[in-house]
């Protein structure tokens, strides 16, 4: 068991989040940035979809009452029993130990992975909470959790290559697939949704990122349509012009024209940028925004399975290679 002596910011248990339940309009929620969120979870021993909590901006300090392993996922300062620790590192906790989690020097959401997990009732199959509808709650200080079952021998000192660490942005490139209602704008408003730079507000939460920037124009078409569903990193324009980026507690459907969707694997790095950082968009298409993200998850495999001993550095090797290549292109875009 674990006690949040403090919790100084919003900080809830999520997972990958509740599938399959979009057509009776519940909302997916699960992590913001899943890539940080499995890296955590691999370092510990866990599955991809093991509980674990995110903070926003401030971490805990957390008392822990039972033996345990954790590992941190962000780019923050730690320490255990007042002795720096590093993120992206697996640590053994004893009993009475005391972890103090700072301010994340980057990024917006940090996590906090513990071996077996963190013990939940499911709500339709997910432990990810979604505040909206009473799944689950923020939690608080005093608060106290259980952690999952996991034989903690060998799980220590686990630490995740630095080719391999996420940096997180507040300046990005973005890529999107354009549509699907592309014919509620103007040329003139795609080529100025393309051309320009866009603020992310404080406006944004969970649910999604409100913009600043140039209005982009519709077309006689105007921003209504019949409500349709919303994936994932839908960008909805309104009335005003100001692009909306819909993210991990986006409603199920939505009556706004979308002007485009942002590619799988570029939305942790929206949901790590924060308010007053800047975002621009390119369009790609379907093709490759699939050979990306497959590209991301052959180096995520690659790593789970490093991190489990089950593959050599040396072979690891050819992925870091593949991730050094896979950089440049993104350096260049």
């Amino acid at each position: 068991m674990i006690e949040l002596v403090n919790v100084p910011s919003l900080m809830t248990i999520q997972d990958l989040g509740r599938t399959g339940y979009q057509k009776f309009g519940v909302p997916v929620s699960g992590v913001m940035d899943e890539v940080s969120a499995r890296l955590a979870n691999y370092l510990v021993g866990n599955e991809d979809n093991t509980p674990l909590l995110e903070f926003v901006l401030r971490g805990p300090t957390i008392r822990f009452h039972f033996s345990a392993v954790f590992a941190i996922g962000g780019d923050v300062d730690a320490k255990l029993n007042g002795i720096p620790i590093n993120p992206w590192e697996s640590y053994w906790a004893k009993r009475g130990d005391v972890l103090e989690v700072g301010t994340l020097k980057s990024g917006m959401y940090g996590y906090i992975a513990f071996a077996g997990g963190i013990k939940c009732e499911p709500i339709l199959g997910s432990c990810s909470t979604y505040i909206r509808a009473n799944f689950g709650r923020a939690l608080k200080s005093g608060d106290t959790l259980s952690l999952g079952y996991a034989i903690l021998t060998e799980k220590e000192g686990k630490k995740l290559p630095k080719e391999f660490v996420p940096k997180y942005s507040n300046e990005s490139e973005v890529m999107v697939i354009l549509g699907p209602q592309e014919e509620h704008f103007t040329e003139e408003g795609i080529k100025t949704f393309l051309s320009s730079t866009y603020e992310v507000t404080a406006e944004s939460d969970r649910m999604g990122y409100r913009l600043e920037g140039p209005a982009i124009e519709h077309s006689e078409k105007g921003a209504d349509i019949i409500t349709d569903a919303i994936p994932l990193g839908s960008i909805q324009v309104p009335k005003s012009g100001k692009p909306i980026i819909m993210l991990a507690d986006r409603q199920t459907t939505g009556g706004y024209a979308k002007i485009g969707v942002v590619a799988r694997i570029d939305v942790p790095k929206v949901a790590q940028t924060r308010p007053g950082g800047k975002l621009k968009f390119r369009a790609v298409s379907v093709e490759e925004a699939q050979k990306n993200l497959k590209r991301r998850e052959t180096i995520m495999e690659a790593i789970k399975m490093f991190l489990l001993g089950k593959l050599r550095a040396y072979k690891l090797k050819v992925f870091e290679e593949e991730l050094i290549a896979f950089t440049k292109v993104e350096k260049k875009r």
